[in-house]
C-alpha cells in the first residue's frame, strides 16, 4: 500500500486522532494528539483494572515518576477530568474511564497496531 501523504492538509494533521465525529456545526469533531505518553499510560492502567481507587492511581503516578523521572501528579488528574467517571462511596473516590476516555484509549491502541 501507498503510505505517502496525499495532500498538505493530511500532512498538517498527522498527529491528530479523531475521537468524535462532527454531526453539525453545533457539535464539532473532537481531536486528540496521537502522542501523549502520560495520558496513554494512565488510560491503559485504568482500562486494565476497570475501576481504580484514588490511592491506587496516585501510587501509579508515583511509580511512573520514579520510572520516567517525570512529575505527574494530581494536577494532571485535575486538568484531565473528562477522561474519567468519578464515583465516591464511603469517602473513597474511584475512577473509571468515561466514554471519551474509552474512545481515546481505543483510538490510540488502533494507531499503535498499524
Amino acid at each position: 500500500m501507498n503510505n505517502h501523504v496525499n495532500n498538505f492538509e493530511d500532512f498538517l494533521n498527522e498527529a491528530k486522532v479523531s475521537v468524535k465525529r462532527q454531526y453539525t456545526a453545533l457539535h464539532p469533531a473532537k481531536y486528540v494528539s496521537s502522542h501523549g505518553p502520560i495520558r496513554e499510560k494512565v488510560l491503559a492502567f485504568v482500562k486494565e483494572n476497570g475501576e481504580v481507587s484514588q490511592k491506587d492511581l496516585f501510587e501509579f503516578f508515583k511509580g511512573m515518576n520514579e520510572e520516567t523521572g517525570g512529575t505527574t501528579s494530581r494536577k494532571w488528574l485535575n486538568k484531565n477530568p473528562h477522561y474519567f467517571k468519578v464515583t465516591e462511596k464511603n469517602g473513597v473516590k474511584t475512577y473509571k474511564l468515561s466514554k471519551l476516555g474509552e474512545r481515546v484509549h481505543n483510538a490510540i491502541q488502533q494507531l499503535n497496531k498499524i
